[in-house]
């Protein structure tokens, strides 16, 4: 059996994020209602050659100052979709964390993130996928950063 017997390592680093929480995903088996960008939600796009995933960090933002967030369960996923509708065959979860109601935009007291280590290899053009189970209160929202490198 041929092997490939030459360490690779990575070669550019690839940062992405998106914002969500504007609609929610009520079930955790990666099967979105209305697809990705609606209710599920692209983070990180493995470039072409794949792919090391290093962390993802998800932190509350606001448009207006010290409003709350609602408590939540943020999701993470990874897929092979990268648009349309995803579903339990090609989306998989992997970490959910409860997210407990916070201020944002506040003028004496930051708010707390969730740093989730990934640390593993993403096959070329798979996505990283995000989704919350209760949507935001207004004016707020998720961010999800994606910190990874490019083979």
């Amino acid at each position: 059996m041929a092997a490939n017997t030459t360490p690779i390592f990575p070669l550019t680093p690839n940062i992405s994020a998106v914002q969500f929480g504007a609609t929610a995903l009520t079930k955790s088996d990666g099967s979105a209602v209305t697809g990705i960008g609606t209710d599920i939600f692209k983070a990180f796009t493995a470039g072409a050659a794949g792919s090391f995933v290093e962390r993802i960090r998800i932190s509350p933002v606001a448009t207006a100052a010290a409003t709350a967030t609602a408590a939540t369960v943020h999701r993470i996923y990874v897929s092979s979709k990268t648009t349309g509708n995803t579903a339990n065959t090609d989306t998989f979860l992997i970490q959910e964390i409860g997210a407990a109601a916070q201020t944002a935009d506040h003028s004496t007291n930051g708010t707390f993130f969730f740093d989730i280590p990934l640390n593993f290899k993403l096959p070329a053009n798979w996505t990283i996928l995000v989704s919350t189970h209760v949507v935001n209160n207004g004016s707020t929202n998720w961010t999800a950063v994606v910190f990874a490198m490019d083979y």
